[in-house]
Formats: C-alpha cells, structure tokens, sequence
C-alpha cells in the first residue's frame, strides 16, 4: 500500500512538472486547465486512478490553501469594503446556495434536495487569483479587485460550511433548520476563538525564538508550514467546531502576514514566503490533475448511474454556471443601486455600473478550494448506500469550474479590450531576476592578510552606504532617502549587541546607557507638552492623566529591568495582548463621541510630545550631542519624524510615489553594498567565505523587497 501511494505521489507531481512546462508555451491559456488536460490524458491513457482518502483531504489541501490566503490578506485596503464583502461572503453565498438549489433541482428532479444545495454551496468558494493576474493588463477597477480578493477569503468558509451542512444532512437523512443556524453561528464563533487563541500561542512562539536569538530560517518556515494542519486538526477533531474558519482567522492574525514586522530577518521573510509559495504551488496543482484523473471515470459512470449523457452533463453545466453568473449579477446590482443612491436621486439603470456588475460576476471563478470540497464527499452514506449521485456532482462541478476559467480567460479582456496571461493560486508571472551566487566566484583577490571578520566587515559596509546616501541627501530635504537612511542607521546600531538582544530600538528595550540617557530626555519634553496642553484646556483631564500614566510606565520600564530576558518577554506579549483586548471592549461600551474625542486628545498629545521631543534633539545635535553618538541622535530624530509623518497624515505609505521612490534607493542602497564587498575582498580585508555570507545576506534583502512588491 505504501508502494501505491509513493507511486500515486510521483505520478501526479511528474504530470504537474510536465503540464506547467507545457503552460510556459501557451501562456494565453490557464495552467488550471493544462494540468486538467494532463490528468484526463494520463487516465485515458495510461489508466490512471486514484482512489482519496476523503476524512484527510480537507486537512491536506484546504488548511494550508486557506491559511496561505489569510495570511495574505490586505486587511488595511479592504477594511474599507467591508459591508460588501461580508455581503458578498456570506449573504450571497446563502442566496446562492438556497435559489441555486431550488433551481439545479428543477433541472434535475432525480437529484436529492440535500445534494442539489450540496452542489451550489461546493460552487460558492470563488479563486481571486486568475482575476488578479488579467487585472495588471486588463484596467479592471482596484475596488472590484479589492471586493474579489477580500470576499473570496470569507466566502470559501461560509461555502465550505453551507458544503458541510448539505453533505451531513444527505449522509444521515436528517436536517433542522433552526438547528442548522444554531450551529452554524457556534462552529463559526468558536472556531474563529480556537483559531485565534492557536495562533496567539504561536506567534508568541516564534517571536520568543527571534528574541532568543534563534533566528534559523528553515526552523521559521517549517513552523509555519505546520501551523494550519494543527489549527485545523484541533479544531476539528478535538474542539468540534469549524477547522475552516479555525485556518483562515489563523492566517488573518498570524504575525507574519504584517509587513511591518521587523523582529523576522530578511532571511525569514525570504525563505517563508517562497516556501508557501512552493507548498500552494504544488497543492493547487495536484489539485486540478486529480481532477483531470477523474472526470473520464465520471463521464464513463454517467449513463450507468444517473442516466445522464455526457452532452447533457455539460449541457447543465453551462446553465449551472450562468446561473451563478446571473445570481452574483443581481445581487451586485441591487446592492451598488441602493448603496449609491442612498442619500442621493435614485437612479435604476446605469450603463456604467451594469458593465461593473457584469465583471463581477465573471469574475467569480471557481478554482483549487471548489475541487477540493467536491473531491472530499464520501462515497457513503449511513447504512453503506452510495452517495447519491456522487459522479454526477463531481462531474458538474467540474466542468463549472472549467467554464468559469474560460470565461473570466476570454470575456473579461473582451469587456475591457485588452488581454493578459493568465495566473492561478500557486501560479504567478514574478520575474526573479535575483541570484544568490550572482557574483563571480573567481574574482583575483590581493594576497593579503585577511583583517575583518564578518561581524566587522557588515559594521563597515553599513558605515560606507550610510555615509553614501548621505552624500547623496546633502540638504537633508528629501523625506525619501532620511527614511532610507534611519533604517541603516536602525540596521547599524542594532549590530553589535545582536546576538543580546536582536530587536530593534525600543522604549520596550534599552540596548545601553546613551540609549536611557536619550529615551529620558525625550519622555521629559513629552511630559512638558502635555503639561502646556492641560493648562491652556485643550485636552480633558482623563485624556492628560492617560498620557501622564503611559509616560511614567516608559520610563519606569527604561531605569529598571526586575526580570530575566525571557521572563520579562513573556511578560510584555501578555501585556500588549490584554491591553489590545481592553481597548476594545472598552471602545464597544463608550459612546462614540467620547471616543472620538479622547481619540483628537490623544493625537494632539502626541504631535506635542514629538515636536518638543525634536526640538530638544534638534539642539542637542547642534551642540555636538552632549556626549550622545552622532547616529543615534539621528535615530531618534528620524523616530519622532516618522510619527510626525503618520501622525499628520504624510506617513510613508501615503502615496505609491513614495513607495516607489523609497524601493529605487533601497535597490540602490544595495548596489553600493556589493560595490564595497568587493572593494573589501580585493583589497584582501575579507575572505571569500565572509564575501559570500554579506551578498548573500544582501540578495536576501532584495528579494525581500521583491516579495513585499508582489
């Protein structure tokens, strides 16, 4: 048996090696549908079949496919369309489910009610993917891309639960509505707690190692790999509440899905990143090939089975389809007609947001998570009676997902008169133009006595590109290259004392005496601020004794360390979690204009507080420092600065210029980092091994701003 399934295994990665080769040369077709042709030819060919296990392929294939999408999740640019994603997720997939039941029953009155609502609900889950990939050439508008990639999230667990529920009613014979809904909100809550407090457990984990100094990428990317096979296993089988749901609000919450995080090296980001981008890649491809394996054997069955032809099963499928179209085009119209027209003259028919509706509803394609739900149904039922109509199911499902391909593949660039290859979950157009050995290894080095070693060599390659862009920058006026530059300096300052304590500058941990001394003066400036505030009223008193508070525990965080490092990590994750809950749940109980207000207090506080806080450095910079070292001044002058900037309204995410300017000289930056490792070598100050360790550390840093560009 283990023979088989080892045998099965290299097949079916042997068939997706082969059909992806194929892709590259017909890159106008989707790769979905090659690896479909690939498995269909290896079974009419070389009569391949393949017998899943279903209790294990949900765990499988749906758990890291899910997660890997929530972890992905851009939550801050989709926040703002939540009502018609949740609309979209849950309130469509509903309608969809009930009206497409009722309907798919009328075209075949042979097909159980269960399984009819079985079907629809199997074919809710949507693939933003393709979409995304026709989108970079196609114009399509970013708030429908927005609404595809956040709906699909959501929508592939409340489909997969509706999927549940329609296969537990045809397996045992028995279903409540009321006890259905009842359960539903309970599996659903509970699950999203179990995943939540899972992942909590775990992002204190891995940020507990990176504090420890264990920084091993393969040891990160591995834990991260296991985590959505836990989540969902726990969930599932010891809980009993939704492992779907348990994944996706892992993934959402897990800490790496944060692009802000700086405690992860780039190493870690680099090699977790592209190991997820490996493990969905080829998931999703075995996926579509199994599929392929098993649409001959459910044509074959077809006739013998449900006295369906083959004709007549496509044939459905194409109205099975368009009636999913028709259904997501409805529900949009009806919902950007009255969304819109709200407080303004209602207008019914507009051509432009029935051309927008339309692209909606093609865009809904079905993909990886449909075939992994439908290839999961068992194949009994309770007494040991087949499934009823299991072939038939498999096989409309099937075809849907084929024509739903083709059509987004074809009429999308048709609406919007243009044309773009086509890419799926798993299935990407990155250019990776970086590589790790891109250097010559058999560069002449001078025969001289090697002075540095990698620790010292980093320090002075950070020191020279430091003092480059800063030639570059010389009326200190560009706000691009003084952030480009803060973070080497962050980089720089952090060097030497890495291996104690490996996080960032901090008022959570001072790395030395100039560090306090600086931190002091700073919360001292604050502290004048806000006294200035209260006594010409312009914040309230509850607004003045918080900040009061907050600073005092700064500081008394700073002069004193009562606990070992770990003991005091521990301390801090439990307080930044209590913390982030009580905040909450306080802000449900206040009223929104006290909200508000405590919210305008606290930003003037802070606006204060880092304008006196810059004056002060500002002096001190001008009065060579009082002792206090050059780039550390300058650190903090570029953290007060920075929450300025956010604080303001001008933070560096604010405008794609911005970002694109900042990417330049960070590419730029990392030039000039190889040009002085090489200087370095063949001037004989380091050894070929130490060259080799700072490139590859540096081709680690640029893909990294690869990967945060994709």
């Amino acid at each position: 048996m283990s023979v088989q399934i080892l045998e099965s295994i290299i097949l079916i990665l042997t068939l997706l090696i082969v059909a992806n080769i194929v892709s590259h040369y017909f890159v106008s077709i989707p790769p979905s549908l090659i690896q479909i042709a690939a498995g269909v030819l290896a079974a009419l060919f070389m009569h391949v079949q393949i017998s899943v296990d279903t209790e294990w392929f949900m765990l499988a294939f749906i758990a890291p496919i899910l997660f890997n999408d929530g972890n992905r999740f851009p939550k801050r640019e989709l926040w703002k369309l939540k009502g018609p994603i949740l609309g979209n997720a849950v309130i469509l997939v509903i309608i969809s489910t009930v009206v497409g039941g009722i309907i798919v029953k009328y075209l075949i009155p042979t097909l159980p009610w269960s399984v009819a609502f079985t079907l629809v609900a199997v074919l809710s889950p949507t693939d933003p993917i393709a979409v995304q990939s026709i989108a970079k050439k196609a114009h399509i508008p970013d708030k429908l891309m927005h609404l595809i990639s956040g709906e699909s999230l959501i929508n592939d667990a409340s489909g997969l639960i509706c999927f549940k529920y329609g296969v537990a009613a045809t397996v045992t014979g028995a279903f409540s509505l009321k006890g259905a809904t009842l359960d539903f909100f309970y599996i659903s809550i509970m699950g999203a707690l179990a995943g939540a407090v899972m992942i909590w457990i775990f992002n204190g984990i891995r940020l507990y190692l990176i504090n420890q100094g264990v920084d091993d990428s393969i040891l990160h990317a591995i834990i991260q790999i296991i985590i959505p096979f836990i989540v969902y296993y726990i969930a599932e089988d010891i809980f009993d509440v939704s492992g779907v749901v348990a994944v996706v609000v892992a993934g959402i919450m897990n800490v790496s899905s944060s692009r802000t995080v700086s405690a992860f090296s780039p190493e870690i980001r680099l090699v977790t990143s592209r190991t997820w981008d490996l493990v969905v890649y080829v998931l999703n491809g075995i996926v579509f090939v199994l599929l392929g394996i098993e649409i001959p054997f459910a044509m074959a069955k077809l006739v013998h089975n449900d006295n369906i032809n083959t004709f007549g099963a496509i044939g459905l499928s194409m109205i099975i389809w368009i009636m999913l179209v028709a259904i997501r085009f409805m529900w949009s119209y009806v919902y950007t007609t009255f969304a819109k027209n709200g407080d303004s003259k209602f207008v019914l028919f507009s051509k432009q947001r029935f051309d927008y509706c339309l692209m909606s509803g093609i865009s809904g394609v079905r993909g990886a998570v449909t075939m992994v739900g439908v290839l999961s149904i068992p194949l009994t039922i309770s007494g040991g009676a087949a499934f009823p109509s299991r072939t038939l199911v498999l096989f409309i499902a099937s075809t849907v997902i084929i024509f739903s391909l083709l059509g987004a593949t074809i009429l999308i660039p048709l609406m919007t008169k243009n044309s773009a290859p086509v890419a799926y979950r798993g299935n990407s157009f990155i250019d990776d133009n970086v590589s790790i050995d891109d250097e010559a290894e058999d560069t002449e080095v001078v025969d001289t006595q090697i002075e540095l070693d990698q620790y010292q060599a980093n320090k002075l390659v950070l020191e020279k590109t430091i003092e480059k862009l800063k030639d570059e920058n010389e009326e200190e006026e560009n706000i691009v290259y003084s952030t480009v530059i803060a973070e080497y300096l962050y980089s720089l300052h952090n060097l030497g004392i890495q291996s104690n304590y490996p996080s960032p500058i901090s008022k959570k941990r001072v790395k030395n005496k100039k560090d306090a001394e600086l931190w002091d003066i700073c919360f001292n400036c604050e502290l004048e601020a806000i006294e200035e505030l209260y006594n010409h009223e312009e914040i309230s008193e509850d607004s003045y004794n918080a900040a009061i508070k907050k600073i005092a525990k700064y500081k008394k965080e700073i002069v004193r360390r009562r606990y070992s490092q770990s003991i005091e990590f521990f301390i801090n994750y439990f307080k930044k979690t209590y913390r982030g809950i009580k905040k909450t749940i306080r802000r449900s109980f206040i009223k929104r204009e006290e909200v508000i207000q405590f919210d305008q207090d606290a930003m003037k506080i802070s606006i204060a507080g880092a304008e006196s806080a810059l004056a002060k450095l500002h002096e001190l910079d001008q009065s060579k420092h009082g002792g206090v070292a050059d780039n550390l001044v300058y650190v903090f002058q570029r953290h007060y600065e920075d929450r300025l900037d956010l604080l303001q309204g001008r933070h560096k995410h604010r405008s794609p210029e911005f970002n694109s300017e900042r990417i330049n000289i960070e590419i730029q930056a990392l030039s000039y980092q190889r040009a002085f490792v090489q200087d370095l070598l063949e001037q004989g100050k380091i050894s070929k091994s130490t060259a080799n360790e700072l490139r590859q550390n540096i081709n680690y840093s640029e893909e990294v701003i690869n990967v945060d560009i994709d």
